[in-house]
């Protein structure tokens, strides 16, 4: 089985295409650029793993989670709602059995695709949670993690391990004013976190580069030991996630995290001077 087995639908202008599943979700599959090739996305049809709830299957792309991540919270994604309202998608969950309501809005402007995420509580009793926005990326690439040095005397950087993540992994290029990433196959997962102020994360995809744009609020407690930025990598896909700050919901309330993905497409091998060029663009200043 496929991920584009399953039904789905697509909008698209004369810069980019967006599919997404209409069966299953709210999960977006597909991200094609005029002039890159192929799917700019990752497709993992055949990784799944058991929760409490029943079989998860990952099925690719970008998809909306909560953190800190608790397997209670993961459910099989069973029905989707599709709302379409002129040039605007909406993907809306059923409510799962943990309580959780997830909806995905996204709509196309030039070659971006700007995106609301909102998750809704109904379990019986408030809980804090953060909103959690992955995207899977395809392998080869290298994720880019712009970091803020500069004089001073007070800390301004951190920089997070989980715990099956190995400190001396390959895959990890460290320099004082960027992390990247780099996204090969193994059968080792790989994930490391930080906190952002610049607001954007990005990946090279030797020919495409895909930015991923958020809000920023340093007034406000992010999950992962303060992170709202991460990147994970093992042998399918690179993903790119950016975190809402944690908000405690009571029943029937919402909390949303906005993201922008820009597409520009181009030569971008996955290389630290790559990296460097594309943090000295003037808009992501």
């Amino acid at each position: 089985m496929t991920v584009s087995s399953l039904p789905f639908a697509s909008i698209e202008n004369d810069l980019l295409r967006v599919d997404y599943l209409t069966t299953t979700g709210p999960r977006i599959i597909g991200l094609y650029a005029k002039g890159a090739s192929g799917n700019l996305l990752a497709e993992t049809p055949e990784v799944h793993w058991p929760t409490p709830h029943g079989e998860y299957y990952l099925r690719g792309g970008h998809r909306l989670w909560i953190a800190p991540e608790n397997p209670f919270y993961t459910c099989p994604e069973d029905n989707v709602i599709v709302v379409t309202q002129n040039d605007l998608v909406i993907l809306r969950s059923i409510i799962d059995v943990s309580g959780l309501e997830k909806e995905i809005h996204f709509h196309l402007n030039k070659n971006r695709v700007e995106l609301i995420h909102r998750v809704t509580w109904y379990g019986n009793e408030p809980i804090a949670f953060a909103p959690w926005a992955i995207t899977q990326l395809r392998l080869g690439s290298m994720a880019i993690l712009p970091q803020s040095y500069s004089n001073g005397l007070q800390p301004n950087r951190n920089l997070v391990f989980w715990p099956y993540s190995q400190v001396n992994d390959e895959r990890l290029e460290l320099h004082d004013d960027l992390i990247l990433v780099h996204g090969r196959g193994r059968e080792q997962a790989f994930k490391v976190g930080t906190n952002n102020s610049p607001g954007w994360i990005a990946c090279a995809l030797g020919d495409a580069l895909f930015v991923k744009r958020f809000t920023v609020n340093n007034t406000q407690k992010y999950p992962d030991m303060g992170c709202n930025v991460e990147a994970y990598v093992k042998d399918s896909c690179i993903e790119l996630e950016t975190l809402g700050a944690l908000t405690t919901l009571k029943p029937n309330e919402s909390v949303t995290h906005k993201e922008i993905w820009e597409v520009t497409v181009g030569e971008y091998p996955p290389m630290l001077k790559t990296a460097r060029e594309i943090s000295k663009q003037p808009s992501l200043k």
